[in-house]
């Protein structure tokens, strides 16, 4: 073998690598059952990174509104490249993201369905605004998200 041909097939392989880290290491199928939840969203921290970047979740504040598990809580979100609509989401990620919302405004109310394991689902990068002062709550995944 060349030494150009061992290069490039490194090359490959490292690229191959690096894709498959970000991949998400269950199927959608293999998820725990959704968490339903009402919610408000308190607070969109930060800024979002363009989505051209690269794929990332950005972690968002809701309170709980509606019944159940998480009823009156303050729960963290991380959603897929929230920039985009849900429903426009095609790539990788199209299995573990779904619904109606088309932005996410401070003050709306969206029905949830979450899972509670955000690192089974995603392993790229995470914009956790929250991360310095609180790394003991939960970070939910965000499966589906609709206006309420």
């Amino acid at each position: 073998m060349k030494r150009e041909e061992f290069l490039e097939l490194c090359l490959v392989s490292a690229a191959s690598a690096a894709v498959l880290s970000v991949a998400p290491s269950i199927h959608a199928e293999e998820t725990q059952s959704a968490i339903p939840a009402t919610a408000k969203l308190l607070e969109v921290p930060g800024k979002m990174p363009p989505d051209d970047l690269y794929d990332y979740a950005f972690v968002m504040k809701y309170q709980v509104t509606g019944a159940g598990k998480l009823e009156k809580q303050t729960i963290l979100v991380a959603h897929y490249k929230p920039r985009q609509p849900r429903a426009k989401i095609k790539d990788k990620m199209k299995p573990f993201v779904a619904g109606t919302v088309r932005s996410f405004n401070v003050g709306d109310v969206h029905k949830l369905e979450l899972a509670a394991d955000l690192k089974m689902i995603w392993k790229g990068p995470l914009v956790d605004e929250y991360a310095a002062a609180d790394r003991k709550s939960v970070r939910y995944w965000c499966l589906k998200a609709d206006p309420a």
